[in-house]
């Protein structure tokens, strides 16, 4: 069970970590090491795992119809590709196991929580899925489970992320969500476009906006 997220001063804040898009939680650790050991003092990073297995055509990128060719031919990836979602059409757009996530994600808070926070990164997708567990935990939405006990994130910090358009799942943005968040995007981002990003930003009540030139 979930314990009471009041904790002592000197307790570490505990931040839950999701990493991107074809990515895992050794990857992300790995990229996020030089910051984590820089604030290890005072919080404790949690990584995991997307549940999703996601095949070369889930994938986004120049070399999808290699990655497809490769696996055709007998070939075999080194790693596996996970995902927090996949797409089974962009137009319009209709996504898949995003239940599982959510579920999986549940699980996590109720297991191995208190988390003060949530951290999404890369590629929207992720940057998404911090957003949904923000709105879910604010709004006690059906889809996160009546088992799930734990309270909505202290912040959020949320980099490249954007709005599901998938009408199963607009609702999430409907109404302004009060948890206080910090939206980091790239103005020349080539996966997610700026202006989405700051539409995200919009839905929150306490937003910060952190840019950079690059992608």
């Amino acid at each position: 069970m979930v314990k009471d997220t009041q904790r002592p001063a000197h307790k570490k804040l505990r931040v839950l970590c999701l990493h991107g898009y074809e990515q895992d939680s050794a990857i992300f650790r790995t990229k996020l090491r030089q910051h984590t050991d820089s604030l290890a003092d005072i919080a404790e990073f949690v990584f995991v795992d997307a549940p999703n297995e996601m095949q070369p055509y889930d994938t986004s990128g120049v070399d999808n119809m290699a990655r497809a060719a490769a696996v055709k031919s007998g070939e075999t990836l080194n790693r596996v590709i996970r995902g927090w979602y996949g797409l089974k059409s962009a137009e319009p757009e209709r996504v898949c196991g995003l239940e599982t996530s959510i579920a999986y994600l549940a699980t996590v808070l109720n297991e191995q929580g208190p988390f003060d926070g949530i951290f999404g990164f890369s590629q929207g997708k992720c940057g998404l899925m911090a957003g949904v567990m923000c709105a879910l935990l604010e709004n006690r939405y059906e889809a996160l489970g009546k088992k799930c006990a734990h309270p909505p994130f202290a912040f959020a910090i949320i980099a490249s992320g954007y709005m599901l358009s998938d009408t199963k799942w607009t609702h999430l943005y409907e109404r302004p969500l009060s948890t206080p968040s910090l939206h980091m995007y790239g103005i020349l981002d080539s996966y997610i476009h700026v202006s989405k990003s700051i539409d995200l930003c919009r839905v929150y009540s306490q937003s910060a906006e952190l840019s950079t030139h690059g992608g």
